[in-house]
């Protein structure tokens, strides 16, 4: 396996220092060859950096792009904000000689070259189709049988399709995969595959972005799911610190949002403190508290247990 460096992006960093410690701990326990570049700056952020200029968007994300090109490593990133932003550009210049002409102009300046040769990878996809399912599944010392998932893409892990090339846009399935491979459900929802609205606060339309959340976090309410599992900093503040907010306005949501690679620290033993998941605005204790008993009960009782949950719900 190519050496790659973690791209963290501004937000786990600067937001959510414990997505950085699982991520951290899950590679080193996969003793995955992963490395620190310094020099890495914002993506750019597209919604923002890129409305307001193009040219400053593609140059910054070429730059980063070509830091990795220098290490001779790829590069792969917890945020899927970071990757969608860097792979379009990578696909724009590749396939506009021109313009990539320009850009190495003008990182010339400061010593730089943009080759394109680092390979871009979200940290989901990469666990599917490098790491494995089943390596993923040797690593696991406690299943998560018996509890009901709810996955969020979010817009940006495989969105460019054009440029990411790395599940079905429409109808995805690899989060899934590996959320099965753990031993859970991995929920169907109508609003599954719903943008979390994250953005709209970004742009002053803070009512919208808690509508948005809403809809979703009543839904998976409504069905009985244990927790969502999400892997993109921005989801994770929109669920996580939104849904903190509306609880304290007096609604009753209740739904533990974990990063994926909490999940998976989970799995291989580490407690939710190790972790930093005492950190969270929305309590993951009930979470932690069904799964451990459910590791107490025979695998046979906790499967009819689930089954009846399940009717239940559907009932």
């Amino acid at each position: 396996m190519k050496d790659f460096a973690v791209f963290w992006g501004c937000t786990i960093q600067t937001r959510f220092p414990f997505i950085e410690k699982s991520t951290r701990l899950v590679l080193d326990e996969f003793k995955l060859p992963h490395r620190d570049i310094d020099g890495f700056t914002c993506c750019p952020e597209k919604s923002l950096i890129n409305n307001i200029d193009h040219s400053l968007f593609v140059l910054t994300a070429a730059r980063n792009v070509a830091l990795a090109d220098e290490h001779d490593c790829d590069i792969v990133s917890p945020c899927t904000g970071c990757v969608s932003n860097l792979a379009t550009v990578k696909g724009e210049l590749k396939y506009n000689p021109v313009e990539k002409n320009e850009v190495n102009s003008l990182l010339k300046e400061v010593g730089r070259e943009f080759k394109g040769t680092a390979k871009l990878s979200h940290l989901v996809p990469f666990f599917h189709d490098v790491v494995g399912l089943q390596t993923i599944k040797q690593k696991m010392k406690k299943s998560f049988s018996g509890l009901k998932i709810a996955l969020h893409y979010g817009c940006h892990m495989i969105r460019p399709s054009h440029a990411l090339k790395n599940d079905d846009p429409l109808n995805p399935k690899k989060f899934d995969n590996i959320i099965r491979a753990l031993g859970a459900e991995s929920m169907n929802f109508p609003t599954k595959m719903m943008c979390c609205g994250q953005g709209l606060d970004r742009v002053d339309q803070h009512d919208l972005a808690l509508f948005m959340a809403r809809v979703k976090l009543k839904e998976l309410k409504s069905l009985g799911a244990d927790a969502m599992v999400l892997c993109c900093p921005s989801c994770f503040l929109q669920f996580d610190n939104n849904q903190y907010l509306m609880e304290k306005e007096g609604e009753k949501l209740g739904i533990p949002v974990i990063y994926f690679t909490e999940l998976l620290g989970l799995g291989m033993g580490y407690s939710a403190e190790e972790l930093g998941m005492n950190q969270h605005r929305s309590d993951c204790a009930p979470f932690i508290k069904k799964w451990e008993a459910l590791l107490k009960k025979p695998d046979d009782e906790a499967i009819i247990e689930n089954d009846l949950n399940t009717a239940g719900a559907l009932g």
